[in-house]
């Protein structure tokens, strides 16, 4: 067990600090989504429109200004229950997995600070996190997709077709994150196997 210097405790412990910060972001984050998708006008979500042109007007003595809409939101009453509950299962999937991951790298952290750097089980921690990430994504990018067509099917826009490269854009930055955690996995691992060799020649 190797020990720790002054310099990276304090690094250990700021993270730990951020990591319950970004918690309860996380937290509140879903309380917002919640409350945005189940309103009192219906069930709400965000949909791409790919520029569809409309005016805005900035004030009332100003002229309005062409813009090109991109996203927005459709809100429909009497929507199924199947996607009713997809959205409030993709609310909580999506939390609990930035939770999990969340508590996994604070594991990790406690670890550090006890001098547990080149250890077993820092791998599988890694691999935990990666893999949560990304179940945790695809499940949420399903379930999302199930709830919106429900909406878009109450709201009389059964036969719109949202633009599936906009929707899934936003998971390639968790999916990518994922990826390198499963190669920082994979590069802890070697330096284990060469501590123990190292070790082994003394």
């Amino acid at each position: 067990m190797e020990q720790t210097t002054k310099k990276e405790r304090n690094e250990i412990l700021s993270t730990l600090g951020v990591s319950g910060v970004l918690a309860v972001f996380v937290l509140l984050a879903a309380v917002i989504r919640w409350l945005e998708t189940f309103t009192p006008e219906g069930t709400s979500v965000a949909v791409p429109f790919g520029f569809v042109p409309t005016e805005l007007s900035p004030q009332d003595d100003l002229p309005p200004t062409a813009v090109d809409v991109t996203w927005g939101n459709v809100a429909a009453e009497g929507t199924n229950l199947l996607s009713v509950l997809s959205l409030a299962a993709s609310i909580v999937v999506g939390a609990a997995a930035a939770l999990t991951v969340i508590a996994l790298f604070a594991v990790l952290a406690l670890r550090f600070l006890r001098g547990r750097f080149f250890d077993a089980t820092n791998p599988r921690l890694l691999d935990a996190a990666g893999w949560t990430m990304f179940a945790g994504a695809l499940a949420v990018y399903f379930l999302d997709t199930l709830g919106r067509n429900g909406v878009l099917a109450a709201a009389g826009l059964a036969d719109f077709d949202p633009n599936s490269w906009a929707l899934v854009w936003p998971f390639f930055a968790v999916w990518i994150g994922a990826t390198v955690l499963g190669l920082i996995s994979l590069a802890f691992r070697r330096g284990i196997r060469l501590q123990r060799d190292s070790e082994g020649l003394v």
